[in-house]
């Protein structure tokens, strides 16, 4: 419904769900994204698209010649280039859930130094 909504050229919100963007995008996030074409998303910012299981949002890393090159934040790994069509727009957090101090399991510890070595990659890039 969101994808298709997106297609229409009509902003959508939903609640976000996974770690891949953690912690710029944290599991229960309500996020909104407004539909714009993938040549309006530079590096850097967060972009939707439509991938083999359905709406992704994730950081852009590149523009490559058959379109963008996305990857979570708290990735290895880019998820490939994702061609124009499959972009469907901006995201953007609206309201993100409140932080929760627990102990920190394995997978967490993982997810938050895949975050940091993303993040320190990016700074370096830039300078």
């Amino acid at each position: 419904m969101v994808i298709e909504l997106l297609r229409e050229g009509q902003r959508a919100r939903f609640t976000a769900r996974g770690g891949s963007m953690w912690p710029a995008v944290r599991d229960g996030a309500l996020v909104e994204v407004t539909p714009c074409p993938a040549a309006a998303l530079a590096p850097g910012e967060i972009g939707a698209y439509v991938g083999a299981r359905g709406l992704v949002v994730h950081r852009v890393v590149a523009r490559e010649p058959g379109g963008l090159r996305f990857r979570g934040d708290a990735r290895a790994q880019d998820d490939g280039v994702v061609d124009d069509a499959r972009v469907l727009g901006r995201a953007r957090v609206v309201a993100a859930p409140p932080w929760r101090v627990t102990a920190p399991r394995p997978g967490h510890l993982l997810l938050a130094w895949r975050a940091a070595r993303s993040w320190l990659r990016r700074a370096t890039a830039r300078t």
